[in-house]
C-alpha cells in the first residue's frame, strides 16, 4: 500500500510529495479534498517542510520568496492549512506550465482526473510512477532508475541534440573507455578516452547522458551536454549534481570546450530547492516538468511502471 510517510522523497521535498500523493488518490477515484488533506497532517502533527529549510532569496529576485500577503497565514490558518494550501498551489503550478499535458484538474479545493486521459498526459504519469515507485519500492517489470535515465535520454533527443544513454553503454560494455569511444562517435566527435584520469572499473563516472549540438564536422570545439539521471531523495541532489564533471569529460570527448553538465530528477522540484541546487555548481536542473514538456512518446517500458504504480492501493484517511 502506498501511504504518505515523512521525508519519503527527502526532508526538503514534502510538499511535491504530498502533491503526488493527492494526485495518486485521484487516479484511483477517491480524491482527498483540501480540508481533508489539511485535517489529515494536523491529526499526524506533520510539519511540512520546505521554504523554511532555505533564506528566501530578497524581493524582487528570481526565486524570491511569496509575501506575507500570498501566503495562507496569519490569525486563525493553522500549520496543517497553510501546508494543505503549499499543496494546493503546487498542483496549480504543475497545470500552469504543463497546460494540455497535465491530466488533472484542481478546483483550489479537489484535485480529480480529466475525463480522458490522453496519451501525452500520459508521460506525466509515467514520471509520476517512476517517482513513487522508485521511493515505495513499487515491483515492477522495469527497473525504475534505468528507465529514468532512458526517459532523459529521450528528452535531449527530442530537443535537438544527438545523444547516447551513458548508463546503458556502461553497462552493456565493461570497458569505459571502449563505451566512451564508442559513444563519442554515435553523437558525432573524436574522442580520446586516453587524455584525461577515469577508474579503472568505472561504468560512467557520474555521468548517464551524454549529448552533442552538432555543427556538421568534428573540427575543434563541440557543444556537448553530461548529466546525471538520479531518483534519489532530495538531500542527495546538491551531491548528485555535482557528478558530472566538464573538466574530465571535456578530453574525454576530445572536446577544446567544456561540457555543460546538467541534473535531471523525476520530482517536480520546487523553485526555491532550484535556485539552491543549481547555483551550487551553475548547472541546470532538468525535473518532471521541464522533461515532461518535451518527451516525444512513452516508451512501452514506462507503461509496465505505470501499471504497477496503478494497481497499488493508495491509502485514503477516510476509508483506509
Amino acid at each position: 500500500m502506498i501511504e504518505p510517510r515523512k521525508d519519503a522523497y527527502g526532508a526538503d521535498a514534502d510538499t511535491t510529495h504530498l502533491a503526488d500523493y493527492l494526485e495518486l488518490l485521484a487516479l484511483a477515484g477517491r480524491p482527498l479534498k483540501r480540508a481533508g488533506l489539511s485535517d489529515y497532517l494536523g491529526d499526524l502533527n506533520w510539519p511540512v517542510r520546505s521554504r523554511e529549510l532555505y533564506h528566501a532569496a530578497g524581493p524582487g529576485t528570481v526565486g524570491a520568496e511569496p509575501s506575507e500577503d500570498e501566503l495562507e497565514s496569519g490569525p486563525g490558518v493553522s500549520p496543517a492549512d497553510e501546508a494543505a494550501g503549499r499543496v494546493f498551489d503546487l498542483l496549480a503550478e504543475r497545470h500552469e506550465l504543463l497546460g494540455v499535458r497535465y491530466p488533472f484538474v484542481n478546483d483550489g479545493l479537489e484535485l480529480t482526473v480529466v475525463d480522458s486521459i490522453g496519451e501525452d498526459q500520459r508521460l506525466y504519469l509515467a514520471l509520476l510512477a517512476i517517482t513513487v515507485a522508485h521511493h515505495y519500492d513499487v515491483a515492477a517489470p522495469a527497473v525504475p532508475e534505468r528507465e529514468f535515465e532512458a526517459i532523459v535520454a529521450d528528452a535531449m533527443a527530442a530537443r535537438g541534440l544527438l545523444t547516447v544513454d551513458m548508463g546503458e553503454a556502461g553497462r552493456t560494455t565493461p570497458d569505459f573507455r571502449e563505451a566512451v569511444r564508442s559513444a563519442g562517435e554515435d553523437i558525432g566527435v573524436l574522442p580520446s578516452p586516453d587524455s584525461a584520469p577515469s577508474r579503472e572499473h568505472a561504468n560512467e563516472e557520474g555521468v548517464d547522458t551524454i549529448s552533442h549540438l552538432s555543427w556538421g564536422d568534428t573540427r575543434p570545439g563541440h557543444w556537448l551536454f553530461i548529466g546525471q539521471a538520479t531518483c534519489a531523495t532530495s538531500g542527495e541532489w546538491r551531491r548528485k549534481i555535482c557528478e558530472p564533471k566538464p573538466r574530465q569529460w571535456g578530453p574525454l570527448l576530445g572536446s577544446v570546450i567544456r561540457p555543460i553538465a546538467y541534473l535531471a530528477v523525476p520530482h517536480h522540484m520546487e523553485t526555491h530547492q532550484m535556485l539552491d541546487v543549481s547555483s551550487r555548481e551553475g548547472s541546470l536542473v532538468l525535473d518532471r516538468i521541464r522533461l515532461c514538456r518535451h518527451l516525444p512518446s512513452l516508451r512501452g517500458s514506462l507503461r509496465s511502471i505505470l501499471d504497477a504504480v496503478l494497481s497499488e492501493r493508495v491509502y485514503h484517511p477516510a476509508y483506509g
